[in-house]
């Protein structure tokens, strides 16, 4: 019996998705908002101006769950990490919490953006807060996003970010979580900038 094969191409997806686990380290327990250009710019951005700016890799960002682990301080101490999801349109935030008072056993979070919170959806840049973060110095938070690569978009503005140092032109950087101004979720083992 045989087979006929398909004699034309197939219809594809043409563009590039990733999917990526990055992580973060806290410098500060201050509730810091995450926004959609935060998030596009930790995921890798290019001095477009030396010193001065990068630029996102990426186009479009969507969170697909976020995970802490904060230690306390010391033996008698007490150490809480939180994530608020901001609400869309008619949707409660959404606060997720968990609180140690073990040098053994970190305050642990794992979960995903609500269903109709903010950041259940694709995001461009921005800087709406999607959720807050509150993760004492030491915290470490690891997010695991998808990605769109900018494909020279019309309709999307890529995401910028103001640098003050070690901007290298044409190089890649990945900054923090947070806005580049506070600089408070910094990069685990990726080249950064501030």
């Amino acid at each position: 019996m045989l087979v006929s094969a398909r004699m034309t191409p197939s219809q594809i997806n043409s563009n590039v998705r990733v999917t990526h686990r990055y992580r973060f380290t806290s410098s500060s327990g201050t509730a810091t908002a995450i926004t959609p250009t935060s998030l596009l710019c930790a995921a890798g951005a290019m001095t477009t101006v030396v010193n001065t700016t990068v630029t996102s890799l990426f186009s479009s960002v969507k969170i697909n769950s976020v995970e802490m682990w904060s230690p306390p301080a010391s033996q008698g101490a007490s150490a809480t990490c939180s994530i608020e999801w901001a609400g869309y349109q008619n949707s409660p935030a959404i606060e997720y919490s968990d609180t140690t008072i073990s040098v053994s056993q970190p305050a642990h979070i794992s979960c995903r953006p609500p269903p109709l919170s903010l950041a259940a959806f694709w995001q461009v840049t921005g800087t709406t807060p999607l959720a807050q973060i509150i993760a004492p110095s030491g915290t470490i938070i690891d997010v695991v996003l998808s990605l769109i690569l900018y494909d020279d978009d019309a309709n999307i503005t890529q995401a910028t970010s103001s640098v003050s140092t070690a901007g290298i032109l044409g190089l890649v950087y990945y900054l923090s979580l947070d806005s580049n101004a506070t600089h408070r979720f910094v990069p685990v083992s990726l080249a950064t900038t501030t």
